[in-house]
């Protein structure tokens, strides 16, 4: 399964992304490792971006301390767009888009399994019922 993780802080998603390879999974980033966060794999000079132009089939919003999104989460609010299932990992920002538009909500340790059940997963529309929920994160 080709999967793009986003992250609120830089390398929150390393070790997701290192588990979800080592399972066997495709794994890319929004921003390279040690980026400031602006711009994005796909608005950098040269880039390509992992969502639209590597076809993502989820993407994985790492949050493990929470707070308010980040820049660096741009690309969960593109998958919400473009009808890509988005699993937060994590706390998800309450009263946002992407906590109400989540396809599902996890703790950052069972993200294997939660992509595992994404695999024929695709967002129709923005009006489907209310999102799953997993073990919820600390």
């Amino acid at each position: 399964m080709k999967i793009l993780v986003t992250e609120v802080e830089p390398d929150d998603g390393r070790t997701v992304g290192a588990l979800l390879a080592v399972r066997g999974h495709d794994v890319d980033f929004c921003h390279p490792p040690g980026s400031t966060g602006w711009p994005c794999a796909g608005l950098a000079p040269g880039g390509c971006c992992p969502l639209t132009d590597g076809g993502a089939d989820v993407v994985v919003d790492v949050r493990i301390a929470g707070g308010p999104p980040s820049a660096r989460e741009m690309g969960a609010a593109c998958a919400v767009a473009a009808g890509t299932p988005l699993i937060i990992a994590g706390r998800a920002p309450e009263g946002t888009a992407l906590a109400e538009r989540a396809t599902l909500v996890c703790a950052p340790d069972a993200v294997e399994s939660a992509c595992a059940g994404m695999s024929d997963v695709r967002l129709a529309t923005r009006d489907e019922g209310p999102r799953q929920e997993s073990p919820r994160a600390p």
